[in-house]
């Protein structure tokens, strides 16, 4: 296995474990604090913390997805996964040297 792709991995299951740490810090706090949903507490009067949750939730699969599909494209060595020959001829002209 190439040295990129264990520190791809590494990098991967190391956000993996700070997102699910994080996850269970904010639902270890919110049932501590028994707090109600009013417009005094709530940022702009609607933000709720279950929205937050959702919104972090998204943006890491989406970061994992791209991370994936960027090291297809720049990284990996082997043909593209459905791509063709103009993929390829797209990679090989603006191919990273790393």
């Amino acid at each position: 296995m190439p040295a990129k792709l264990i520190i791809f991995i590494l990098v991967h299951v190391a956000a993996l474990i700070y997102f699910i740490e994080m996850l269970r810090r904010v639902a270890k706090r919110a049932k501590e604090y028994d707090l109600k949903d009013t417009s005094r507490t709530l940022p702009f009067g609607f933000v709720r913390l279950r929205y937050i949750v959702i919104l972090y939730i998204l943006a890491y699969l989406i970061w994992v997805i791209a991370s994936i599909f960027l090291y297809l494209f720049f990284i990996h060595s082997g043909p593209i996964p459905f791509g063709g020959r103009e993929a390829e001829a797209i990679k090989r002209s603006i191919e990273l040297n790393l």
